[in-house]
């Protein structure tokens, strides 16, 4: 197991930087290794040294583990989790050179015995960004790490993430700031060399990146459209009243909330009725682009949309859902990335009505079941779909899909990132109903995903699909 040109700078510069007394943080692109720079880390650039490797989720646990024992010593390497009682987990974290765990199980450890990790002397945590909340109030770091950060005050700390130029938002002192979560990783590590993706360029790294061509695919659905049109009528008033209050309030937050609408979405002196209203409307907008008429109409009514305009005017089966089978239909194996449970189970539905064999991953499958269906998928030479939920497509990488799908989008850049990146590579569609303001969502976020991670996506001209019912 030879390193890549790249690998090696990273392993060479992760170990001047130990040597001189820093902390690394490193930034390695989805598909580029990480799994191999952290086999290296462990058996070859810190070979007796004693190390922690933390993991974010659970797949992504047994999937290194699995991978680390086939070319470690059985002896040196174990795996803790809250299925093992405290004692045990103690044990393992005593007896092993390398022990690899959840955050909070292994601070639940730690409660019970918090000599457990004295003589461990590197700490390397995997995917380092998903321990920044996306909002936080004060502090900037999900549990249990404020808890975890004093047990390693004394070790050396390698954080891994494929994603570190993001923002998140902080709560500090009544005023809500935007901060660069490198700059928060930064700050809770203390002493830290940084290796970023720019600093890899004199090396062998652009033979190995799997560039993604993304395409924004607007469906053309003028019922759709008409109904966005008048829920984003309801939104609007909402905010005109949520802005009156602080304006009689509290002049100057009214004055950077006009200039800065973020500002809105943050803890508000408003009553909680109020900025309820407004911020639940960004959300009945989402379910109308993300799911079926029947489910949407539910949410809509609730909101306060007439629900007669609505039995008139919303489709049982949206745009989205007829375009997927049309867009699947000429590619060999192609992944579908939705947000709720029921969409996947109705675009599976239509998908193998049009003669295409589906298979689903969420949440909800079993594990060993889930496993099944992926080698399934992968070493198939049937055509196949795979359709997946936010929980089912976490840490999954499947590089066999020629197509890969958003149809749905949020907001943060980062996330959106890592969704296109499942495939590692190939044509990437991201789905917005055309003339609403999910377009603008989508366009936006695909110049930011351009400017900030530009080695590894070209943005395509857009393209438009109208559909009959």
């Amino acid at each position: 197991m030879e390193p890549r040109g790249y690998q090696k700078k990273i392993l060479d510069y992760t170990l001047s930087g130990v040597d001189d007394g820093f902390n690394v943080l490193i930034e390695l692109d989805c598909g580029l290794g990480k799994r191999f720079i952290q086999y290296s880390l462990i058996q070859e650039t810190f070979s007796t040294a004693k190390t922690l490797l933390i993991l974010q989720a659970s797949t992504s646990l047994y999937e290194t583990y699995n991978y680390l024992k086939k070319h470690l010593p059985r002896a040196d390497i174990a795996i803790i989790d809250s299925r093992l009682p405290s004692k045990v987990r103690a044990l393992k974290l005593k007896e092993h050179r390398v022990v690899l765990c959840l955050p909070q199980t292994l601070s639940n450890t730690l409660k019970i015995a918090p000599d457990a990790i004295d003589e461990f002397e590197l700490v390397v945590i995997n995917e380092v960004d998903q321990i920044i909340k996306r909002m936080g109030i004060d502090n900037s770091f999900k549990q249990p790490y404020p808890k975890l950060m004093p047990y390693f005050s004394t070790k050396v700390i390698v954080g891994m993430s494929g994603t570190l130029r993001d923002s998140h938002y902080i709560l500090d002192q009544e005023q809500l700031r935007i901060k660069q979560e490198l700059n928060s990783l930064l700050e809770l590590m203390g002493q830290t060399k940084l290796i970023t993706m720019d600093m890899l360029g004199q090396s062998d790294v652009d033979d190995h990146i799997s560039m993604s061509e993304i395409i924004a695919t607007g469906i053309e659905d003028v019922r759709v459209e008409m109904v966005s049109a008048e829920l984003d009528s309801h939104i609007t008033e909402a905010k005109e009243q949520l802005l009156q209050y602080i304006k009689e309030e509290n002049e100057e937050l009214y004055q950077e909330a006009k200039r800065d609408l973020s500002k809105l979405f943050g803890p508000l002196p408003v009553p909680p009725g109020l900025a309820q209203r407004f911020h639940r409307g960004y959300l009945v907008r989402k379910y109308l682009w993300s799911m079926t008429g029947e489910n949407a109409f539910h949410h809509l009514g609730n909101y306060g949309v007439d629900r007669q305009y609505l039995k008139d005017t919303l489709p049982r089966v949206p745009g989205k859902f007829q375009a997927i089978p049309h867009l699947v239909r000429s590619h060999h194996k192609s992944v579908v990335l939705c947000s709720y449970l029921d969409t996947v189970d109705v675009l599976s539905k239509l998908i193998e009505a049009a003669g295409i064999k589906t298979i689903q991953i969420t949440g909800q499958v079993p594990h060993a079941q889930r496993v099944e269906a992926l080698d399934e998928f992968r070493s198939s030479d049937e055509q196949m779909v795979a359709v997946l939920s936010n929980v089912g497509e976490r840490d999954l990488d499947i590089p066999e899909a020629e197509l890969l799908i958003v149809f749905d989008l949020i907001r943060t850049t980062k996330t959106v990132y890592q969704k296109l990146k499942r495939s590692r590579g190939g044509v990437c569609r991201i789905m917005f109903y055309s003339g609403t303001r999910e377009q603008q969502k989508v366009l936006s976020v695909l110049q930011k995903i351009d400017e900030k991670y530009p080695w590894s996506t070209q943005i395509q001209p857009s393209e438009t699909y109208t559909l009959s019912e």
